[in-house]
């Protein structure tokens, strides 16, 4: 059967399950359909198990004895609940949330099998968690929201969280209730909702540990064995998309990370394309200590700008722990640091020389002011439609971005060295004096500073272009903003050091750029608000005052 068969089969037992009626088979107009009817009712509603089951403990007891004993793992019994019912037995309820979903959102963090869904494998595989799944797709694409006040109102968010917490309790087992936790995760993420964006990945980073995910050998003893290469490379991507929120929420905090770093065995994510079409022989895994410049899909640049951002998350932790016990010398190598820093710079520049030709010679919209490079892409076709350009456009943009917010946060600390002594804000009398390689080391992070922070306006003058109309916006990823927010709060700083009136532009401009993704994601606008503290503070400062 099509997608749409199933689907439609599934959307005709969610509105008899609504109407309180007995649901009914739909039949479908294939060759099979009496067989698949017959199959279907067999099989009862994807969605509500037969009998009792209790979760195995022995799973965090005795987890040696579980494998040995060969506990089996219990299907949940549970219902879906009815507000959800409601929610996806509307008119193309399904259909539209899987379409929106696989249009926008997959493009820039693709994790969840196009694939497998068309085919129609996961309807089969999926319980009660797949209605999850469903309702989940519904919220992230959901593009009707006025603040953070709004997005935490929204019905939808509102039934997520109750049907996990139900999930849960239920003690349901499986990629697709991850898959589910993960986009609301990033729902939450998106649009500020804190603290529930940050303990909500951690869950998720605890729930990987339960499945064993990356590991082959340790997820077939909870999730099965996989049949596909299709789905070996689908619970790799479920790692992976865990591991990129959890190191892109901990860039302003500089809190620990919830989820370890890969294993040196671990392999990036495949070429996207090579996956949504399920064609292994296209799918060459590359180990995560591939040089750089060594060509990846668009993921793959995004989780390899996630290890980068750990990379500096952990020195500037570090570096602050090894300063409060005001030991020396500092607890680093300034080569290394400048190196890191050589390393975030140039990586910025090889995801974007890597997008193909487009109708005007290049896929970065026209009203950036940087010069065109020549494509070193492999892979794509010497040319794309403005379509296929977009697509490639904004699916890279993260990897940019992210890798860029990791270069701010490194340089920041070293062009005021008493960030890393006292904490933030000016140095007061008592300051430490600087060592020669210090103020070596501030001279060069505040050049480079001025220079990621124009780099990033550049970047927003061309999203500004990008995302003109809210089809655009929807393919902007949220993992983009701290790039634009580290660079106002970079160009303010120098504006009120020099007053140059570049500067003071420059900043405007990727105001604005926040503001236009802010229709999209309320954590631009959260971003936003951050600035007038910054005016704020540096105002009470120049007086003495502290805030």
């Amino acid at each position: 059967m099509s997608l749409q068969s199933r689907l439609a089969e599934l959307e005709s037992r969610l509105q008899a399950s609504a109407s309180g009626s007995t649901p009914s088979v739909a039949m479908s107009q294939q060759g099979d359909s009496n067989s698949s009817a017959s199959l279907l009712s067999a099989r009862g509603p994807m969605w509500l198990p037969a009998s009792m089951n209790r979760f195995p403990s022995a799973i965090f007891l005795d987890i040696d004895c579980f494998k040995w004993a060969q506990l089996p793992i219990p299907r949940p019994n549970l219902e879906v609940p009815p507000e959800v019912v409601e929610i996806l037995s509307g008119p193309n309820a399904v259909q539209d949330a899987i379409t929106d979903y696989f249009s926008s959102v997959h493009h820039w963090f693709p994790f969840i099998s196009r694939k497998r869904m068309v085919i129609g494998i996961s309807l089969w595989e999926g319980g009660p968690d797949l209605a999850m799944l469903f309702l989940s797709m519904l919220l992230i694409t959901t593009q009707e929201i006025t603040d953070v006040e709004g997005a935490l109102a929204n019905p939808l968010y509102g039934a997520s969280k109750r049907f996990l917490t139900l999930l849960e309790g239920s003690g349901t087992l499986s990629l697709i209730h991850l898959q589910s936790m993960i986009l609301v995760a990033l729902y939450e993420f998106g649009h500020g909702i804190y603290p529930a964006a940050w303990m909500s990945i951690g869950q998720c980073s605890r729930y990987i540990d339960i499945i064993g995910i990356p590991s082959f050998k340790d997820s077939s003893v909870m999730l099965g064995s996989c049949a596909t290469w299709t789905e070996v490379e689908e619970r790799r991507r479920v790692w992976w998309a865990v591991y990129i929120l959890d190191r892109s929420i901990s860039l302003g905090s500089k809190r620990r990370f919830s989820l370890p770093e890969p294993e040196p065995n671990h392999l990036l994510p495949v070429d996207d394309k090579a996956w949504d079409d399920g064609d292994p022989s296209r799918g060459l895994s590359a180990p995560i200590a591939t040089p750089l410049i060594t060509q990846q899909g668009a993921f793959a640049r995004l989780a390899q700008s996630a290890m980068l951002v750990s990379t500096v998350v952990t020195h500037c932790r570090t570096s602050i722990m090894h300063y409060r016990t005001h030991a020396i010398p500092p607890p680093f190598d300034f080569g290394s640091v400048t190196s890191l820093a050589d390393t975030l710079s140039s990586f910025a520049r090889t995801v974007r020389d890597e997008l193909p030709k487009g109708p005007n010679d290049s896929c970065i919209p026209p009203a950036t002011p940087l010069p065109t490079p020549p494509s070193t892409s492999t892979e794509s076709p010497d040319n794309v439609d403005n379509a296929g350009c977009m697509i490639l456009y904004f699916s890279t943009l993260s990897p940019r971005l992210l890798a860029l917010s990791g270069l701010i946060l490194l340089l920041d600390a070293h062009a005021c060295p008493e960030n890393l002594r006292d904490g933030p804000g000016p140095g007061g009398m008592d300051a430490q004096p600087k060592t020669s390689d210090e103020l070596a080391m501030q001279v060069r992070a505040i050049s480079g500073l001025r220079e990621t922070s124009f780099l990033i306006r550049d970047i927003g003058l061309e999203l500004l272009e990008a995302a003109m109309l809210p089809t655009a916006q929807a393919r902007v990823s949220p993992l983009c903003l701290d790039a634009l927010y580290g660079s106002v709060a970079t160009l303010h700083w120098l504006w009120k050091e020099g007053g140059e009136e570049t500067v003071h532009a420059a900043m405007g401009d990727v105001m604005r750029c926040l503001a236009r993704v802010g229709m999209r994601w309320k954590l631009a606008d959260e971003y936003l608000s951050l600035v007038h503290h910054h005016d704020v503070t540096t105002s009470m400062a120049l007086r003495g005052v502290q805030p």
